[in-house]
């Protein structure tokens, strides 16, 4: 017995000793440490479906953080709801050698709402751990459950999507009934998928070893071209009790439409007689849509709702029409019905907002894609978006939240792949006038108007509904130079259905702006609009990405105090590369600097070596916006 009892500790000691061994840093791969901020060590994803209405998603990851750059990917944070549920969370911290330093669990995480300041109720919330370690490199191993009560949303399998983090060992299995369809996506799988199956079940296994940490480089897709994804969607499946057959995008949005939407415009007989009177004052649909948006917009704002199937399902035109409030797709679905009352067509739309454009996968239908609705009304030769969630934005604009990028339009016929309204270089605009007095003490006063229009009129429209002691902040803010006063700030908005606009006109002073020496001035043309230069990259692998192009224009008329002293030389000069174009022209004359400028910057996808082209232009455009002259004056 004894001799047994001995045995049994040699083995548990050899067994610590070996599991203490595998995570030791020296053990990792010398090709995986190079541009690694952190380390995949192992990684097992299990999600099983065996029950047609419920996964379970059980994780085991150990990562290694290598230095304080990786610090962030030690955070753990799972998110649940009613319809997400986590089950019992432990883990192990690591030193350098593969020795435990520290255990946690459950108890160890905070909990806490995810809901924004927006959200009248959310039941979203998070479970937050983060270790204290700061002797680098150590290694984090956890282990969690989450059961979600559905069996749409599949959690994808996308082992090396952030940059800097390698990967020794990732395993991705998927498990249903036998006879359950799946549509499955692959890409960029390192080898193919490993199939078994039993009576009971058949199992699906991806496995990627040794993925290097790919270089991070500004302005890159945003998707890597070698990043591995597996996307799963039963074809058959259950969303908290409602079920559904997807196999495209027409199946989605059919589903949508008459699980989610379909007798959702239930508005009150009243408020139909409303709309139909607003209506009747206009001769066109558009300009009765655009009356009905204003008068959905004075009615209602935005108060975001995430509760179990809410997060898809919108809440009835009634319960926004009685209590004056909804989140995106209860504003969206009140506006639907709003105009459907009037005999006015719109879509319901599926949109993955945010700055930074990214399509619906077209070849893929599936939930996970999209986090927020839109309304399309489909005009005969005229097609007009609208942002129901803000009760100010103007008529059909949508901004760079949703520009140009796939959507899902959920109709009676089906699902319907739309696009909406992209704003080029040659839309978005920043237009900037101003004539400017130097006096003798180098202040500088005089009048500014810029006219924004595209995305760029949506980045400056917030300013309109400010008050005044915030306005100031956030021109200061906007403007960014030393000693500026505003005075009689004013907008006026310019729309024509085609081309919307906003103007902003003000006085302004700018104390001891110009260094006054002797009968010398040295003067910054470029006052408001200076280009950061870009970071330099070497030996680039990624394409050039511009997200958003523009064009800023700027003209001044600088009356100096005294006549310019004989002769200064004009600049002129033009710069060009792929992705945009500089044009600059100073001329001293009299008593007089005329500045003129212009920056194109061009949206669109470039191969990686135009990066240095790009980078020279940057530098150079950077510099001359920064330009200093020295101006000879003729004495008093």
């Amino acid at each position: 017995m004894i001799r047994i009892f001995i045995l049994f500790i040699l083995l548990s000691g050899w067994i610590f000793r070996a599991s203490a061994q595998d995570y030791a840093v020296e053990r990792i791969p010398f090709a995986l440490k190079s541009r690694a901020a952190a380390i995949v060590r192992h990684e097992h994803v299990l999600i099983d479906m065996k029950n047609d209405a419920h996964i379970t998603e059980k994780v085991s990851r150990a990562i290694t953080i290598m230095n304080k750059s990786g610090e962030e990917y030690s955070n753990i944070g799972l998110y649940y709801n009613k319809g997400k549920s986590i089950r019992k969370i432990e883990g192990v911290i690591y030193d350098e050698f593969g020795k435990p330093i520290g255990k946690f669990g459950t108890k160890d995480f905070s909990d806490y709402s995810a809901s924004s300041q927006a959200s009248l109720y959310d039941d979203v919330r998070v479970k937050h751990y983060t270790p204290s370690v700061h002797a680098y490199p150590y290694t984090i191993v956890y282990t969690y459950e989450i059961k979600h009560s559905q069996s749409l949303h599949i959690p994808y399998w996308n082992p090396n999507s952030i940059p800097n983090i390698a990967v020794e060992n990732s395993t991705y299995q998927f498990t249903c009934k036998p006879e359950q369809e799946l549509r499955i996506k692959e890409e960029n799988i390192p080898s193919a998928v490993i199939t078994e199956q039993t009576e009971k079940s058949k199992t699906y296994t991806w496995k990627a070893d040794n993925l290097p940490a790919r270089k991070q480089e500004p302005y890159s897709p945003i998707h890597s071209p070698d990043e591995i994804y597996v996307k799963i969607v039963p074809k058959k499946f259950y969303y908290f009790k409602k079920k559904g057959e997807i196999n495209d995008w027409e199946d989605l949005g059919k589903w949508v439409y008459e699980e989610l939407l379909k007798d959702k415009n239930d508005l009150p007989q009243a408020t139909v007689e409303k709309a139909k009177e607003i209506a009747s004052k206009y001769a066109t649909d558009k300009e009765k849509a655009q009356a009905l948006y204003a008068y959905m917009q004075q009615k209602t704002r935005y108060i975001s709702i995430q509760v179990g199937i809410g997060g898809i399902e919108p809440f009835p035109a009634s319960y926004v029409e009685r209590l004056g409030y909804g989140d995106c797709k209860a504003l969206v679905n009140y506006m639907y019905a709003l105009l459907d009352a009037v005999g006015i067509p719109s879509h319901y739309c599926i949109v993955e907002a945010g700055n930074t454009k990214i399509d619906l996968d077209r070849d893929f239908a599936n939930i996970v894609d999209g986090n927020h609705i839109i309304l399309c009304i489909p005009l005969a030769g005229d097609t007009v978006w609208l942002e129901c969630t803000n009760n100010k934005i103007p008529f059909g604009f949508l901004g760079n939240f949703t520009d140009d990028r796939l959507v899902l339009a959920c109709t009676p016929e089906g699902g319907k792949l739309l696009h909406t309204p992209q704003y080029d270089a040659q839309n978005n605009l920043q237009v900037r006038q101003g004539k400017f007095v130097i006096d003798a003490s180098g202040s500088v006063s005089g009048r500014l108007t810029t006219t924004f229009s595209g995305a760029q009129f949506g980045d400056r429209f917030p300013h309109t509904s400010l008050p005044p002691n915030e306005l100031n902040k956030a021109l200061k803010e906007d403007y960014n130079v030393d000693n500026i006063l505003f005075e009689h700030v004013a907008y006026q908005m310019h729309d024509n259905n085609a081309d919307l606009k906003i103007t902003e006109d003000m006085d302004l002073r700018i104390k001891n702006y110009i260094v006054r020496n002797g009968d010398h001035m040295i003067i910054q043309p470029n006052i408001f609009n200076r280009t950061a230069s870009i970071p330099e990259t070497r030996n680039r692998t990624n394409k050039v990405y511009i997200n958003r192009g523009y064009t800023d224009t700027d003209k001044f008329e600088f009356t100096l105090p005294n006549p310019i002293q004989g002769e200064v030389d004009p600049i002129d000069k033009t710069l060009t590369c792929p992705m945009g174009r500089f044009e600059l022209k100073i001329i001293p004359e009299g008593d007089k600097i005329n500045f003129s400028r212009i920056l194109e910057v061009h949206d669109g996808t470039y191969p990686p070596e135009d990066y240095d082209k790009f980078f020279d232009f940057m530098r150079e455009v950077s510099a001359l916006d920064r330009g200093k002259f020295n101006i000879p004056l003729v004495s008093n």
